[in-house]
């Protein structure tokens, strides 16, 4: 989080730290609520074991609740940093319409980007599948 801080201060928004750690817990928070409809992901499912001491087994849902924050701290962090980075500021400009409000498109420049930093380029496509 000392990072976070620490980039929130250059930035120079004015926002605290911890109001934009916040938000990046929720993202993430509800990411997680929607990962075991994802087929690709492979990442929190070998964490959520290993914080388990190896195997969540048959107690699945319980470690799903108390395991939650320690499995999806690092894309918090990695959320949290995009969302004070000024190249990501702009690509959700550009994204929303740069002046003309629009919806993120899921196959945007902003939420690529965004599955790339978090270690998930499919991302995207499975949070907001086609209708």
């Amino acid at each position: 989080m000392d990072g976070v801080a620490r980039r929130a201060v250059r930035a120079g928004t004015g926002v605290e730290p911890e109001r934009v750690f916040a938000l990046a817990q929720a993202v993430v928070a509800r990411w997680w609520e929607q990962a075991l409809h994802w087929e690709q992901e492979k990442i929190w499912p070998r964490r959520l074991h290993q914080v388990a001491g190896g195997d969540a087994g048959g107690d699945l849902e319980r470690w799903r609740i108390v395991g939650r924050d320690a499995v999806v701290f690092p894309e918090v962090v990695a959320v949290a940093n995009a969302l004070l980075d000024p190249v990501m500021a702009e690509l959700v400009w550009v994204d929303s319409g740069a002046g003309r409000p629009r919806a993120l498109p899921v196959d945007g420049l902003f939420c690529c980007r965004l599955g790339e930093r978090v270690g998930r380029t499919w991302l995207g496509r499975q949070l907001f599948p086609a209708t």
